[in-house]
């Protein structure tokens, strides 16, 4: 199977082969890489490639994840995706389309209260994974129609946390 993925500005060019349960290769820019792979959950991998093994945690859905690995986080999708859809309008780049962690993480602040109106990027939840504080931002201006956690909970990749209704659309953005 062949891709092209683009990894912040860039696009590469992904092969893919022997794929089996725990197992596959793959030509990453002219580079073989061998690799095995676990599922943990939904969301978590372990891979093992090149010497090195890592836990691989995935957020989002359609054409566009948020990857995080060794804490790093890293915006991934489909570089074909709009030759294919021309009439779909193209995805934010550097934002979620939800307020969701990366990876399981605890909710340490919560920085906005129902009602409130943000914009876009604004700071509305900090969460903790790893000893490493990530601030989740709203992805569109809107006014905040429900907060789902509290302080303290355990959250995983893909749990909405706040819903945002866009700014005019009346749509939350956990829908």
């Amino acid at each position: 199977m062949n891709y092209r993925l683009q990894i912040g500005e860039r696009v590469h060019d992904v092969e893919c082969a022997g794929i089996t349960e725990g197992s596959f290769q793959a030509v990453i820019d002219g580079r073989a890489i061998d690799v095995t792979w676990q599922r943990i959950s939904g969301n978590h991998l372990h891979l093992a490639f090149d010497g090195s093994c890592v836990n691989v945690y995935i957020a989002g859905s359609g054409d566009s994840r948020t990857i995080m690995i060794g804490g790093a986080s890293f915006s991934v999708r489909d570089a074909d995706a709009d030759a294919r859809n021309p009439g779909k309008t193209r995805p934010l780049r550097d934002m979620p389309l939800t307020v969701t962690p990366p990876m399981p993480s605890v909710v340490v602040r919560i920085l906005v209260r129902e009602g409130d109106m943000v914009e876009k990027g604004q700071a509305v939840v900090v969460v903790s994974a790893m000893k490493m504080e990530t601030t989740l931002r709203s992805p569109h201006d809107g006014k905040v129609s429900a907060i789902r956690v509290a302080e303290g909970d355990k959250v995983m990749p893909g749990d909405i946390l706040v819903d945002i209704e866009d700014h005019g659309t009346a749509q939350c953005a956990g829908r």
